[in-house]
C-alpha cells in the first residue's frame, strides 16, 4: 500500500473472512487458559494464533490493499496455521521449513508493496504511517527467518549456547509486527497541519520504538539485567511521549478514543514490564506475584494495545460506529485488564473471561452499529 492510496473500500467487508479471523482470535484467547486443564505448552498456540495467524494475515491483507486477499495471502494463513500446530506438537524440522517458507511469502508481498531494500525507512520525506507499516511487514519476515535458525539451533545445531535463545522466548517477537501496524494505524489519525519540528519528532518516535525493542530483545538473550531495565525505562518514556503527542494532536474522530485506550494499555504494559524486571531481584515477591504480573503484561500488550489497532483496521470501512464508545472501551478493560490475568489461575474466571471476550467482539462487530463513511474517513493518511 503506497502513501498516495487510501485503504481499499472493500477491505475486510467480507463477513465470512472477518468471522474467520475473529474466530482465530477467540481460539487464541481460549488456549491462553488451556494449560489449567491439560499440562501442555498451550502458550505457543495462544501467541501464534493471535500474533502470527490472525495478526500476520491482517497485516499482509492490508499491505496488498486489494478488495480480497490474494492467493499468497491465503497461503500465508494456511502455512501459519500449520506452523502453529507443528511448533505446538514440537515437530521442529517441519516447523523450521514452514517458518522459512512463510518468510519468503511475506517478503514477496513486502517487495511488491514497498521495495527490496527498505531505504525509505531512512527517508525523512516518507510518512511515519508508511514507515511503521513497512517496518511491520519487514519485522514479520525477519522474525520468521530468525525463528527458522532458532528452531534449528535449539534442536540440532547448538551453535549459540544462550539459554534464552529458544522458541519459548523468541515467539514473543511475533507480537512486534502487530504492535508496529497498530502504531501505523494510530499515526494515521494525527493532524496534518503540524510544524516541521513536530514532524521530525514523529520520525524520532519511529526510531526510538524500533531500535528500543530490538535492543531490548538482545539484552534478554544476553541476560543483561541492568541494561534491560534501562532500555525498558527508555521505551516507557517514549510511549508516554507518543501518548501525549496523540492526545494533543490526534484528529477528533471516534477512532481516537479506541486508540487512546490502546495507548493506555501500552502505558500499563510498560509499567508492568518494568515492575516485572525489578521483581526478579526479590525472590519471595517474584514467587508470589511474578506470574500474575507477567500475565497482566501479556494481556495488556496483546489483547489491549495490539487488538485495539487490529480492530480499528478491520472495521476501517465501517466507521463511525453507532455504539457507546466509552461503554465498549470500559468493557474491554474489564476483560483484558482484570478477568483475563485472573483467569490464568482460576478456571471459572477463565470461562467468564472467554465469554466476556466473545461478547466484547460481538458488540464491537454488530452489523447494526456500522455508520456511514465520510470523505475524510476515506482520505489517505499522511
Amino acid at each position: 500500500m503506497r502513501i498516495d492510496q487510501p485503504i481499499n473500500r472493500e477491505f475486510f467487508l467480507d463477513k465470512r473472512l472477518r468471522f474467520f479471523v475473529l474466530a482465530l482470535m477467540v481460539t487464541a484467547f481460549m488456549f491462553g487458559f488451556a494449560d489449567q486443564l491439560w499440562d501442555k505448552n498451550f502458550e505457543r498456540l495462544h501467541i501464534f494464533l493471535f500474533n502470527l495467524c490472525a495478526g500476520g494475515f491482517t497485516i499482509l491483507y492490508h499491505t496488498e490493499n486489494t478488495p480480497s486477499p490474494s492467493p499468497r495471502c491465503y497461503l500465508f494463513l494456511a502455512l501459519s496455521l500449520a506452523y502453529a500446530l507443528l511448533a505446538f506438537f514440537q515437530i521442529y524440522p517441519a516447523a523450521a521449513v514452514i517458518s522459512f517458507s512463510l518468510g519468503i511469502v511475506v517478503e514477496s508481498i513486502r517487495i511488491r508493496a514497498f521495495s527490496f531494500l527498505p531505504l525509505e525507512l531512512f527517508d525523512l520525506k516518507v510518512s511515519v504511517v508508511d514507515k511503521f507499516h513497512h517496518a511491520s511487514v519487514l519485522c514479520l519476515s525477519l522474525a520468521l527467518f530468525i525463528a527458522t535458525f532458532v528452531l534449528l539451533n535449539d534442536t540440532s545445531l547448538h551453535w549459540l549456547p544462550y539459554k534464552n535463545l529458544t522458541l519459548n522466548v523468541f515467539f514473543l517477537g511475533y507480537s512486534f509486527p502487530v504492535s508496529l501496524i497498530t502504531m501505523s494505524v494510530m499515526f494515521s489519525f494525527i493532524r496534518r497541519d503540524i510544524s516541521q519540528q513536530l514532524r521530525y519528532l514523529k520520525q524520532s518516535f519511529f526510531w526510538l520504538v524500533n531500535l528500543g525493542v530490538i535492543i531490548f530483545f538482545l539484552f534478554i538473550i544476553f541476560e543483561m539485567a541492568i541494561a534491560k531495565f534501562l532500555i525498558a525505562t527508555i521505551l516507557f518514556i517514549t510511549v508516554l511521549m507518543i501518548f501525549s503527542f496523540f492526545l494533543l494532536l490526534g484528529i477528533n474522530l471516534q477512532q481516537k478514543y479506541f486508540l487512546l485506550s490502546g495507548m493506555t494499555f501500552l502505558v500499563f504494559t510498560g509499567i508492568t514490564g518494568i515492575f516485572y524486571i525489578e521483581l526478579a531481584n526479590y525472590n519471595y515477591l517474584y514467587y508470589r506475584w511474578g506470574r500474575l504480573l507477567l500475565d497482566s503484561h501479556a494481556y495488556l500488550s496483546l489483547y489491549g494495545w495490539s487488538l485495539s489497532g487490529l480492530l480499528i483496521l478491520i472495521r476501517w470501512n465501517n466507521f463511525p460506529l453507532k455504539l457507546n464508545s466509552w461503554a465498549i472501551i470500559s468493557f474491554h478493560w474489564l476483560v483484558v485488564g482484570i478477568l483475563a490475568p485472573l483467569g490464568k489461575s482460576n478456571v471459572l474466571i477463565a470461562v467468564v473471561s472467554l465469554i466476556s471476550f466473545c461478547l466484547f467482539l460481538h458488540l464491537y462487530f454488530a452489523e447494526n452499529n456500522a455508520g456511514t463513511l465520510t470523505e475524510q474517513d476515506l482520505s489517505p493518511p499522511s
